[in-house]
């Protein structure tokens, strides 16, 4: 598949510079610079990896061992809607 990108003229220079150095061609550089930044973004891997920044960021309060944890979220959203309406 074939892509036409605009480039400045630092950038242009840059990739230049950087395939004549590496004995590439311009679109060898561009394409294994894509697989790196792809597999930069990808990370390690892993689903915890995936969750990391939202894991651990809620708090339901004290747990009740007797209680499974849906049904102290339902206690805790009826108490907050009974803290809502109006007297």
């Amino acid at each position: 598949m074939a892509l036409t990108v605009r480039l400045g003229p630092k950038t242009e220079r840059a990739l230049n510079a950087l395939a004549k150095r590496r004995q590439l061609s311009r679109s060898d550089v561009v394409r294994e610079a894509i697989e790196q930044y792809g597999a930069r973004e990808r990370g390690p891997g892993g689903p915890y990896d995936s969750w990391a920044d939202v894991l651990g960021i809620v708090d339901l309060g004290v747990r009740d061992q007797t209680r499974t944890t849906g049904e102290q979220f339902a206690a805790l959203v009826r108490e907050q809607a009974r803290a809502r309406r109006p007297r």
